[in-house]
């Protein structure tokens, strides 16, 4: 039985069996937590990049990021400072591409001017681009996304801080980061504190982590992240018995998912950047009843693709 989104005011009741996360996924949790520590520290050894962006409160409500205006030339310094910073630790907690590590950190040192182009394609999405890139390099395309993505997100985590106080949830009403424009890989409710909302507070409100600068924002619960889709029949939500606070809410519009953990009334610890690897074992029951996430990470590719 699958439950409408529009019904989450009430007790829902379990559509899983009861799934607790196996002991194999243990070593994965251990070393995304090693890698998000190892980010949060590079990130804060780097300077400040963007210390006189202009932020447009009106074009920022269109729906622009506040950093789209920012090219690769912006941040190529830090990309470099930030690579040294984690390629040499990076290929000791992925010994399995811990060669494509070497190899890119010695082509940053040897060709600085590879930062550039190599930004520019992570922040357009150049898939190919990329992949072509590494084949030049003799690295495997999956690794330089990898190893990119990474530095590029300790770059735009240092970046975070500041900008996000100028990020207005009051303006902002889009699925992708209001910071650097990418996608969530994961969702959270929290309670309100807004008395204008007290009429669903119950149920938390559900706010949206990005997946490449950690910034937190808010989105409606009753909204495919994805697609937009606003029809409470198509929005469903799955849930394991025995673990009612980790949530999968599913789009079959689109036929994505998004992972969503309820934090309402928890005090529990809790590590955002963290907490995604942590629920592997929902990637696999979502993607097992052919759902697809709405953004890729290194944990969730199930299909081996």
């Amino acid at each position: 039985m699958r439950i409408p989104r529009s019904m989450l005011s009430h007790a829902p009741q379990p559509d899983l069996p009861e799934a607790p996360p196996p002991p194999v996924i243990d070593p994965i949790v251990e070393t995304f937590a090693a890698l998000a520590r190892l980010r949060r520290e590079t990130a804060n050894a780097l300077p400040e990049t963007t210390p006189g962006l202009a932020y447009d409160p009106e074009s920022f409500a269109t729906g622009r990021p506040i950093l789209a205006g920012q090219g690769p030339d912006a941040l190529e310094a830090a990309f470099r400072q930030a690579a040294d910073l984690l390629l040499p630790h990076m290929g000791e907690l992925f010994p399995a591409v811990a060669r494509d590590a070497a190899i890119l950190e010695q082509a940053l040192v040897q060709g600085p001017r590879l930062a550039n182009p190599l930004i520019g394609f992570l922040l357009d999405g150049a898939g190919q681009e990329l992949a072509d890139l590494a084949g030049e390099m003799g690295m495997a395309p999956g690794a330089l996304a990898f190893f990119g993505h990474e530095i590029l997100s300790a770059v735009l985590r240092r970046e975070a801080g500041p900008l996000g106080r100028l990020a207005d949830d009051a303006l902002w009403k889009k699925s992708y980061c209001p910071i650097c424009g990418a996608a969530p890989d994961m969702g959270m409710l929290r309670e309100k504190q807004e008395a204008s909302e007290f009429l669903i507070s119950k149920a938390g409100r559900l706010s949206l982590h990005c997946s490449l600068c950690g910034h937190l924002w808010h989105f409606p619960r009753l909204v495919c992240p994805s697609c937009g889709e606003g029809d409470h029949e198509k929005l469903d939500l799955l849930m394991a018995a025995g673990r009612e606070r980790e949530r999968i809410h599913t789009c079959a519009a689109c036929g994505t998912y998004l992972l969503v953990l309820n934090r309402v009334d928890s005090e529990a610890d809790f590590d955002p950047d963290v907490a995604p690897a942590k629920l592997v074992h929902l990637d696999a029951a979502a993607q097992a009843k052919g759902y697809k996430p709405i953004c890729r990470t290194p944990w969730n590719q199930l299909d081996g693709e």
